[in-house]
């Protein structure tokens, strides 16, 4: 395997680098609070190859570190130096007392990573949505969606909070307590304003004239066309194992299509075996895979 090895950016190089990005318009992003960034230089067989910048932070009883961004002249195919660099840079970070890495990688390099143990915890997904998309999805058409009014949005925003820090802790994406959530928190908030907030989509799903079940996303419109971003999407407790999800989202399907929608963006949690089912039917439809290492 060819050897892989980091070391500290110099601060002019950090200097260029930062200078770089933001030429393009894609800034290195800023700590989070009470996170602390380094910058470090990636070599493989002897020679630099680029940079990753590292994000330190507390989350529960141990430092976790993240890579924030990854940045090399590599080429997706070359497995053995991906494997090198993912062993040492979770090398680097347990050296630092990390107690686990996190990262997001293009699906072309998930393998290599998992052969340096890492694992998966979140799929970024994408389907464009057109009247041939889950057909199966429309057999069932019990379930209706319509806008939330202003008292649900009020309600499911402590609804969709304590499922998104549920999901994120269950699949070891973050903790509950984690600085990283608090842009999270104050667009959970806003959530129950009135009128909502531009762009956001608030549904309540109705069975038989009774909501059984919100969903929350965002539209973005871009030259192409709108997308839709989803956060979460869950029925009420007692509508659960009554066989409505599918019927559910056959629903939302029909109203982003009325809506003109192109694409359908999501993040999948990888214990998630049903909303793999129907997000990820082929590979095809994974756009980034998020991985982590336990190092202690």
């Amino acid at each position: 395997m060819t050897e892989a090895r980091v070391r500290q950016m110099p601060g002019t190089e950090l200097d260029e680098w930062r200078a770089d990005r933001d030429a393009a318009g894609t800034p290195l992003p800023e700590p989070y609070r009470d996170e602390q960034h380094e910058a470090v230089v990636v070599a493989v067989g002897g020679v630099d190859v680029g940079g990753a910048l590292l994000a330190y932070g507390r989350e529960g009883a141990g430092l976790r570190c993240a890579v924030r961004v990854l940045q090399t002249t590599l080429p997706h195919d070359a497995a053995g130096a991906w494997t090198s660099v993912a062993s040492v840079l979770a090398t680097h970070a347990r050296d630092r007392g990390a107690t686990e890495l996190a990262t997001a990688v293009a699906p072309a390099l998930a393998t290599a990573f998992g052969r340096a143990g890492f694992q998966a915890t979140m799929f970024g997904t994408a389907r464009t949505l057109d009247p041939d998309v889950g057909p199966d999805l429309q057999q069932d058409r019990r379930v209706s969606v319509r806008p939330m009014d202003a008292d649900e949005r009020r309600r499911f925003v402590g609804e969709a909070r304590a499922l998104l820090h549920s999901g994120m802790a269950r699949a070891g994406v973050a903790d509950p307590a984690s600085s990283r959530l608090e842009e999270l928190e104050t667009r959970l908030v806003r959530l129950g304003d009135d009128p909502a907030p531009d762009g956001e989509l608030l549904l309540t799903a109705v069975l038989d004239d009774r909501p059984i079940g919100g969903m929350w996303a965002t539209l973005v419109t871009g030259e192409e066309g709108t997308d839709l971003h989803g956060h979460t999407l869950h029925l009420f407790p007692e509508f659960r194992g009554q066989r409505l999800s599918r019927s559910f989202l056959g629903a939302v399907a029909r109203h982003l299509t009325e809506k003109q929608v192109r694409l359908v963006r999501a993040r999948v949690y990888g214990y998630d075996r049903w909303a793999r089912s129907i997000m990820i039917p082929d590979a095809s439809r994974v756009t980034e895979v998020h991985l982590r290492k336990d190092l202690r």
